[in-house]
């Protein structure tokens, strides 16, 4: 019988050994009994995830899939983007705090992607050195250049393929250009990603309120 509680006090063993020794170095903290860490900085906050699949149908033999997400928030900039979009959450993915969620995986190039699965209790241990690895390795970087909206805004201008890209993602690009006031920029981007007409009616909104 699957024991999911088992499982997760296993998961939390893991994090409060070496994971939370390496990523304290880099300034993350987490609270007990919690699987996400959160780094703050003066304009934003940065978050890892440690989104978990207990027993998951689609890996025989597995207790765990653990697949950390990189969550990231700049409070300014979803401000303005809910004013933008006269504070319809749909239009934000109905996380208008969030500006990027995405697995860490795509911190590195695809053929660097890993996948990370416990069979039981005498796996976690080496599973979350090998997370920790891959963090220093590839993540590390990304994250220490994502801190403020200016970072946003080099982050888009440089077009980083490390950074997934949805549609309401220009939203906050357009924002963030706002709070730069640059208007010009900022009605630039929605016409160059958000400009088709479906896109436009969907995204009205925002183009009136630039």
């Amino acid at each position: 019988m699957n024991d999911t509680k088992t499982a997760k006090a296993n998961l939390l063993e893991m994090l409060d050994g070496p994971v939370d020794q390496v990523l304290s170095k880099y300034n993350f903290k987490r609270r007990k009994g919690s699987l996400v860490y959160k780094r703050r900085f003066a304009e934003s906050v940065q978050e890892i995830d440690f989104v978990t699949d207990f027993y998951p149908r689609y890996e025989q033999g597995a207790e765990a899939h653990i697949h950390p997400f990189f969550v990231w928030k700049i409070p300014s900039v979803s401000e303005e983007a809910l004013r933008l979009v006269n504070g319809n959450k749909m239009l934000l993915a109905n996380a208008p705090d969030i500006l990027l969620k995405q697995p860490i995986e795509m911190s590195a190039p695809k053929e660097n992607h890993e996948r990370w699965f416990t069979k039981g209790v005498e796996d976690y241990s080496d599973v979350g050195a090998a997370i920790c690895s891959f963090f220093e390795r590839w993540l590390v970087d990304l994250l220490d250049g994502l801190q403020g909206v200016n970072d946003l805004l080099k982050a888009y201008e440089s077009a980083d393929e490390r950074l997934l890209k949805q549609q309401h993602w220009y939203v906050y690009v357009t924002a963030a250009y706002l709070l730069k006031g640059e208007k010009a920029k900022a009605r630039s981007v929605m016409e160059s990603h958000l400009g088709n007409p479906g896109l436009k009616k969907r995204y009205s909104a925002v183009y009136e309120n630039i």
